[in-house]
């Protein structure tokens, strides 16, 4: 029997399981307070949202994944199965990155300054991840190959530092 329909398939449902529930208790641990001082020479207290963030992003790409596991269980082949491990992964550096655009005002979007508004959209990132990146690239295109402001074609044939004439 392939090991993938034997124990892959109880694997892959746990590893987002515990990504799910412990993506919740993290961002309640968080939250608290209760976590002070260094953790690999980083200080807590300051980048606890951004964790936060990454876990409301985690959370969301572990949803998706779980749903997507119960509607495909049946279709599961040895290509998913990377997806399954690296979707919380992915979802939860995006989340964090796509709070520093918001904040940054690159990205725009009409979203109150509340932990709760900022969670959402973390969340939200988690859990639309393929349709964030779509949105980046976007954006990618727009800043390097200059698709927003006349004819540039970003290849940097004005040398990159003369203004266009």
């Amino acid at each position: 029997m392939d090991p993938l329909h034997r124990f892959g398939k109880q694997f892959i449902f746990a590893y987002l399981l515990i990504w799910f529930v412990g993506s919740l208790w993290m961002m309640a641990v968080l939250g608290s307070g209760s976590v002070q001082g260094k953790l690999l020479g980083v200080d807590v207290y300051l980048y606890h949202e951004y964790a936060c963030f990454g876990f409301a992003g985690a959370l969301g790409g572990a949803l998706y994944g779980l749903r997507m596991f119960h509607e495909h269980y049946h279709d599961l082949t040895t290509q998913w199965v990377y997806w399954y491990l690296m979707r919380p992964i992915l979802c939860f550096g995006s989340a964090i990155i796509t709070i520093v655009l918001f904040q940054s005002g690159i990205l725009l979007l009409q979203v109150g300054d509340s932990m709760a508004a900022r969670i959402s959209v973390a969340f939200l990132t988690g859990y639309g991840y393929g349709k964030f990146m779509e949105k980046i690239r976007a954006l990618t295109n727009t800043f390097f190959n200059g698709n927003g402001n006349g004819n540039n074609t970003g290849n940097g044939s004005n040398g990159g530092d003369q203004p266009k004439a």
